[in-house]
This record gives structure tokens, sequence and C-alpha cells, in this order.
């Protein structure tokens, strides 16, 4: 799987009264964000974990020219206008992350169903160790059913120097499975004691472009 090279990640609270037509703008926002730089959006809404209703905003970019593109988008768009004055849609996080390498070959079709974001500290292991844990447990991710995965190390925003790891799934039963599966993982055991995880959120995703 090729790794984009850097990623962004935006949270905003939305009154759960405007939130379907907040997202159907957020859609097509999502599509003026790929025809002006991004290479792939994500987008939802939160359902589980921290800030639980939350809009989630997931672009992935090769460079981060194209992430200038999109910011200088955002003035023209009536469909962000739209969210940020009509819908009550209000930004509180915006965070840039530099994607790091994981062995793990994409399925996105049929189209995931959520996204499963965890963020943690390294505690006691260092970069590449526990990039290389994590490349162990990719398989038993991947056979449980996850359909993407990807990490990013935080270089702008909130709680920089953190990594967030992103799986994407088709249902719930197939988080379960993974975490179930993992529980008996030595590398995933190395993990969990050498970093501390202070957020774990499932997204359900509404469109991926």
């Amino acid at each position: 799987m090729s790794t984009h090279k850097f990623i962004t990640i935006t949270a905003a609270t939305c009154p759960a009264e405007n939130r379907s037509a907040a997202l159907a703008d957020l859609g097509q926002f999502a599509q003026e964000c790929r025809e002006s730089g991004a290479e792939r959006v994500t987008y939802g809404s939160v359902i589980s974990g921290r800030y639980p209703g939350a809009l989630i905003f997931v672009q992935m970019f090769d460079e981060l020219a194209g992430f200038e593109s999109v910011m200088d988008m955002i003035p023209e768009s009536n469909a962000y206008s739209s969210m940020m004055s009509t819908h009550g849609v209000t930004p509180f996080i915006r965070n840039v992350f530099r994607g790091k390498d994981i062995p793990f070959e994409p399925k996105t079709d049929p189209r995931p169903n959520y996204l499963m974001m965890t963020r943690a500290h390294l505690k006691t292991l260092e970069e590449t160790e526990f990039l290389a844990l994590l490349a162990q447990t990719a398989p038993r991710f991947k056979a449980a059913g996850a359909q993407t995965m990807r990490i990013g190390h935080t270089i702008t925003g909130s709680e920089i120097g953190t990594y967030m790891l992103g799986v994407t799934y088709p249902n719930m039963a197939a988080i379960e499975v993974t975490y179930d599966t993992l529980s008996n993982d030595t590398a995933y055991a190395k993990i969990v004691t050498g970093v501390e995880i202070d957020m774990r959120s499932i997204i359900k995703i509404s469109g991926m472009l």
C-alpha cells in the first residue's frame, strides 16, 4: 500500500438536529477538496469514545502543497460556508500528521462503514521498534476483517508528537474479532506496555472519496 506523506484530521461540533444536513454539505466539500489537491477524503461522525457526535474530516496528501491548495479554496466554498453559517458547525481541532509506512493492502470496495481512531504517546518504545511491532500485527488486523490501516505522527495542532492509528472496518463484528484476536498477539502486547493510549473513538463513515 502506498503511504500518503501527510494526513490531516479536522473535528467539529455540530448541533444534533443539523447533523444530517451538515453531512450532506460535508460530502460536497469533500468533493471540492479532492478537486483542489486532496488524494483521499473520509468523513463521518463520532459514535463512541471521545467527542461523541463530533464531525470528523480526514484528508490525505502526497505533498503539503495540496493541503495549502485546499485551505486556499475554503473561502470560496459554498458548502463550507453553509456548514458554518447555516448548520452551526464549529471546528475545534485540526491536526497534520506525517504518514508512516505499514505493510497493509487496502480494501475499499465495498466502502468501509467504520473508522477506529486510536491515539497514543510512546512510553518505553522508540519509533522504529513501535512501527516494527505494529507491522507485525497488521496481518492480524487484516485476517479479522480490517479494510485499511494507516498511522501518522502528529506534527502540528494539539498533542504534537503523538501517533494516530486509523483502521477501517465493514462492521462492528470485525472490530470485535480484531481486538479478541489481538489479545493473544505478542507483538500487540509489547505495544500496549510500551505506549500510553489516551484516545480511542469509533467514527461512522458517511463518505469516502
